[in-house]
């Protein structure tokens, strides 16, 4: 399958500024793709299931993404809520002017080269300002004289990675997991070792399998197995969405060996059933 590029025909930047800004409604599946430049994006209303680098996320309204060229991914409509995003889009000059700016080089390599995008949740007043940040830049962009949206939309993008991408809150638990653990959940998300499961999970793990309990359960709030169910759940949607393979297929392919147990455990996550849910997408 040819993989479209966003950049080329599709959502092309300004030629003279480097950026782009569009206000979507999406209430389609938009098909998996790259790009040819660089994305700033927030969720601005809704939710829904975002595949990425051959992992699957549920995205919601705060969620604000930092997207790299390479970075592969798509969106399906969440079977019953509208789904609004706000995107600039800009160059690799555009960045690299940033990137001279901030003098941030160690967190900016971290940020462009990791294996999954960034990504943070606002909301209340944070969400507030980066929706009126992003629209202002984004008038200017398709408005202004192409110099002054330029150097407008740099210091948006700028005082957004400062502000929510290179700094955090150290009470978040999220932000006081172990490396390891991070590392752990990025191997997880991989269908050959969810195919597997808790047995993997262990193995992979640099600790006893009842510290993995106790520190999962206090930063996500889930045991292993529930961790790994609703991994599994996620490519579930994926190959629902994006494929024409039998529901019992899609069933063993992600590691579920008893159909009813994963029917219900669909239909527990996401209120219909496995089969109707490929009718709402």
């Amino acid at each position: 399958m040819e993989i479209p590029v966003f950049g080329k025909e599709q959502y092309p930047l300004n030629r003279e500024s480097g950026l782009s800004y569009t206000i979507s409604d999406i209430y389609k599946h938009v098909p998996i793709h790259t790009h040819t430049h660089y994305e700033l994006f927030i969720i601005s209303d809704g939710a829904a299931y975002h595949m990425i680098n051959d992992s699957v996320q549920t995205v919601r309204k705060g969620d604000l993404f930092f997207i790299r060229p390479n970075d592969m991914h798509s969106y399906n409509f969440y079977h019953s809520e509208n789904f609004c995003v706000r995107n600039l889009g800009f160059s690799t000059q555009v960045l690299r002017n940033v990137s001279l700016f901030l003098e941030q080089e160690e967190k900016m390599d971290k940020l462009i080269n990791s294996e999954m995008p960034a990504y943070v949740h606002l909301e209340g007043e944070n969400f507030r300002k980066v929706l009126d940040a992003l629209d202002t830049a984004g008038k200017l962009v398709n408005s202004s004289h192409p110099r002054h949206a330029r150097y407008h939309a740099q210091c948006v993008i700028a005082l957004l990675l400062e502000d929510y991408f290179f700094t955090y809150d150290e009470k978040d638990p999220w932000n006081q997991m172990p490396s390891w653990l991070s590392e752990l959940l990025l191997n997880m998300s991989k269908i050959e070792n969810l195919q597997e499961g808790y047995e993997k999970m262990c193995e992979l793990a640099p600790c006893s399998p009842s510290h993995l309990c106790r520190l999962l359960k206090q930063i996500c709030g889930k045991t292993p197995t529930q961790y790994i169910n609703q991994e599994r759940l996620k490519y579930a949607v994926y190959l629902l969405a994006q494929t024409d393979r039998e529901i019992l297929d899609i069933c063993e392919c992600c590691g579920f060996s008893n159909v009813s147990h994963f029917y219900h455990l669909f239909r527990e996550q996401f209120g219909v059933s496995p089969a109707k849910f490929r009718k709402t997408v």
